[in-house]
Parts: structure tokens; sequence; C-alpha cells
């Protein structure tokens, strides 16, 4: 297999502190959204995509935030021509039947459907997902190798609980030895990694009764903002 993303999965594992994989898809998302504003949006191929496929909300939020309004106008003005032919063809259905779902083979109840996935389905995020996931693929084929790569996953704090479970999945596919070898390097750190969270926001809390005042914060200072990221509320 031929790890082209490389750089990228070492670049985020030597980012200090949190979830490497965190800082993969922060990076992966700003290219993704670069890529789709940038003169690709142009391409046939593309505009194919993203007039059959659209975008969600909040990377539509994003791509508008790049301030190129031409680019963005050029893709929404195609994708609603795709749209507008499929609302015509639902104007033109001849039994309410067919289009409040009652008929749910029929190709009115298919149509309906389709525009029902509108905002849910994304360009920008089905790349990104495709690309991450192959980020995995290369972060295991490094720990597998040996070396400093492997050292450095090693040395990682652990991750949060979203990706920690998609590296779970992955691992499930493993051998016995490989799945067990999974288990001695990575669960064990996550789980000390977790425990010592719980204790630091644990003291967070106690640091507002006013007896503890004047004791220091240790590492209890930023608990909550990591809290929340460990559980996905950060990406």
């Amino acid at each position: 297999m031929n790890h082209i993303h490389t750089i990228p999965v070492l670049d985020a594992l030597r980012e200090p502190g949190g979830c490497a994989f965190c800082v993969m898809q922060q990076n992966l998302e700003k290219t993704s959204v670069q890529f789709i504003m940038s003169p690709a949006y142009m391409e046939d191929d593309v505009r194919a995509e993203t007039n059959r496929v659209g975008f969600c909300a909040r990377h539509l939020a994003a791509m508008y935030d790049t301030q190129n309004r031409l680019g963005l106008a050029l893709m929404l003005h195609t994708h609603l021509l795709v749209l507008n032919k499929d609302m015509e063809k639902l104007s033109k259905s001849p039994r309410s039947g067919s289009f409040f779902g009652k008929d749910a083979s029929g190709p009115v109840a298919k149509l309906r459907d389709h525009l029902s996935q509108i905002g849910k389905r994304c360009y920008v995020c089905e790349r990104v997902e495709a690309t991450f996931a192959r980020y995995i693929d290369t972060f295991f084929h490094l720990w597998g190798k040996g070396g400093d790569e492997a050292k450095l996953i090693k040395s990682q704090p652990g991750y949060c609980l979203p990706h920690f479970i998609q590296l779970l999945d992955a691992a499930a596919g493993f051998g016995k030895g490989k799945r067990e070898k999974f288990l001695a390097d990575f669960v064990h750190t996550q789980q000390k990694w977790m425990q010592e969270l719980a204790d630091d926001l644990e003291w967070f809390t106690q640091k507002f009764d006013h007896r503890n005042a004047d004791l220091p914060w240790n590492n209890a200072k930023d608990a909550l903002v990591r809290a929340v990221a460990l559980l996905g509320g950060t990406s």
C-alpha cells in the first residue's frame, strides 16, 4: 500500500497534547473547503458531484466565509437547477399518495426521499471521510512497522472518544495477535488518560468551594475544556 498520507499523519502526531486525529480532521476540513472553493469547482466531474450531493449547513457556512462569492454562486446555481428538475417532477405528480409517500416504491416517492437528504449529505463531508479513512490506515501502518513512527504513536496521551471508537472499529479487523497488541498499546493508555481527566475535572468542581479557593489548580484549570473535547464537543 502506498501511504501518501504519512506526512499529514505524522505532523498531527507531533502536535502537543490532545487528540491527534482531531488535528488531522481540522486540517482536512480546511483543505477540503479550500479545494472546493479553488478553480476545482469549474471542473466538470467536481461540479457534477456537487450538483448531485450538495452540501451540509456547516460546510456551506465555511464555504461562504472564504469570500469566493462568485465560485459559491456558480456551484449553487447549477445545484439548484438539478433540484428544480426534481421539484418539477414532484409538482406534476398525479396522485397525492405518491407525493406523501404512500406509494413507497413509486418514482415520486424516490424523488421525495432524494430531496429529504438535502443538507444531510455533503460533498465536503464525503471527501473528508474518504481521506480520513486513509489516515487511519496510514496510522496503523506506521504503528505496525515499528521504528520512530511507532514510538511517536505510543507516546500519544490519548484520543477523543469518537476517534478512539474509530480506532477500535479498525482494530476489530486485525488478527488475534495484532488485536492483543492494540489493546496493550492503546487501551491502557486511553484509560489512564481518561482517569486523569476525571480526577482533574473533580478538582475543577471542588475549586468552586470557597475553602479551596487558595489551593493550586494543578492540572484542573482547563479540565472542562478537555472533557468537552474528549466527548467530541470539539474536533
